[in-house]
């Protein structure tokens, strides 16, 4: 694993806090109540500081106490995934968004003019689009608002939230994600003005570049976010005991 990616990595962990979380040496092992397979690994950075067999077993233990799957959240490719298949664990291949890459552009690629308003506070008509229903569950709600700096953009019409997206500014980066728009309403550009709105709000914090983490299989979120000037950085994929 190089190390600006293990360090993209601790970026966009702390965008994006689990509800419980147990530090194994350099390993993060994280939990929210099944929200994203990002909350809910253990994500393998730097040493561990006992044999990976041990570290993989604490991780998996801490992982069933809080009712969940265990899942090793690891770069591909990195030195780690060797280690994994002797420990006999595999590939999660049957968990939807899996593999996943990370990609990151320049902040200025996503300025552009917008309607969209970026606030501090979630608000009622911001959480459908981006949950799936009017309120969120505890968990959810702990990850999407726990974050040092993190901002709500929407684009509302006749007060109507059309497009809605949740940021994170990390050090000089904004981390991004849950981007949706609303069906009846794609193919406006409106995801573009959301994305525009939320790069303003960033670059008053300081942020110069963004960051996301993005299905492999998205190929529309993709198409996306290549006109926008994202480049993949890496990739990272979940393994699970066998």
């Amino acid at each position: 694993m190089r190390h600006d990616d293990e360090a993209l990595e601790q970026l966009c962990a702390r965008a994006w806090p689990a509800v419980a979380e147990l530090r194994i040496g350099g390993w993060r092992a994280r939990t929210a109540d099944g929200f994203t397979g990002r909350a809910n690994s253990t994500l393998l950075l730097g040493s561990p500081g006992m044999p990976v067999a041990d570290a993989l077993a604490k991780a998996a233990a801490f992982a069933r106490e809080h009712g969940q799957q265990p899942r090793a959240h690891v770069v591909t490719g990195s030195r780690w995934e060797p280690s994994l298949v002797s420990a006999g664990w595999r590939l999660e291949v049957e968990r939807a968004g899996m593999p996943a890459l990370v990609q990151v552009g320049p902040l200025d690629g996503l300025l552009a003019p917008h309607r969209a308003e970026v606030r501090s506070v979630p608000w009622a008509q911001w959480w459908p689009l981006v949950v799936g229903r009017a309120s969120p569950t505890p968990a959810e709600h702990h990850v999407l608002t726990s974050a040092e700096a993190v901002g709500y953009g929407a684009v509302t019409v006749d007060g109507e939230v059309l497009a809605a997206v949740r940021g994170a500014v990390v050090d000089d980066h904004l981390h991004f994600a849950r981007l949706a728009v609303r069906p009846d309403a794609r193919g406006r550009g409106l995801a573009r003005e959301v994305l525009a709105g939320l790069a303003t709000w960033a670059q008053g914090l300081g942020a110069q570049r963004y960051v996301l983490q993005v299905s492999e299989t998205n190929t529309a979120a993709l198409g996306l976010y290549s006109r926008l000037g994202a480049r993949t950085h890496h990739g990272y994929r979940y393994w699970v005991p066998v």
